[in-house]
């Protein structure tokens, strides 16, 4: 024997309903995103005065009166583009990012003075660059929810030693911003 529904039960099943039905999905928004992958390393070495070390995009060693000692190796900085175009489309598209790369000019660790100049990237189009100064990079035919683009920077270091010995870290930070979309 079923027993009768009252209209109170009627009623908020057909509002809970109708809440469930309303509610509109949330849509997540296109983004970029810049992961670091590894940091620009100019390696353990030991200098007399002064001396300066560049690491090219490609991971080439240039030395000028640096003593190279066993420990780190020298390596570029290699960094990810992503751009997420979120929920808002399946469409095939062309993204164009704008990249700004920034790193102090000069650090001094102890006594121990450090200049980081002469970047360099594999952007095609950006092999020199300068710390503030803005890059273009487009991401093509972009079919997938997630495009990357893995890219690798250089430097040159100039040291300068008075007394003692550090170990020399300076980070590069780069910030991106979406500055076009195109539907294929």
């Amino acid at each position: 024997m079923c027993k009768p529904v009252g209209s109170h039960a009627i009623v908020a099943m057909c509002l809970a309903v109708s809440w469930l039905i309303a509610t509109p999905a949330i849509a997540k928004p296109q983004e970029v995103r810049v992961r670091s992958q590894s940091e620009l390393s100019f390696g353990t070495f030991m200098v007399f005065g002064s001396g300066s070390r560049s690491v090219s995009a490609s991971g080439a060693v240039i030395d000028s009166a640096i003593v190279t000692l066993d420990g780190r190796q020298p390596r570029p900085a290699r960094f990810t583009i992503e751009y997420d175009r979120g929920n808002e489309s399946k469409h095939v598209l062309d993204v164009t990012i704008e990249l700004v790369m920034s790193a102090p000019s000069s650090l001094l660790f102890g006594g121990v003075n450090a200049r980081l100049s002469a970047f360099e990237t594999d952007l095609p189009g950006h092999s020199r660059v300068a710390s503030g100064e803005a890059m273009t990079i487009r991401l093509t035919g972009c079919r997938t929810r997630v495009c990357s683009r893995t890219f690798t920077v250089g430097g040159r270091l100039d040291i300068s030693r008075n007394f003692g010995g550090a170990r020399v870290d300076i980070p590069i930070s780069i910030d991106a911003r979406i500055t076009g979309r195109d539907r294929l």
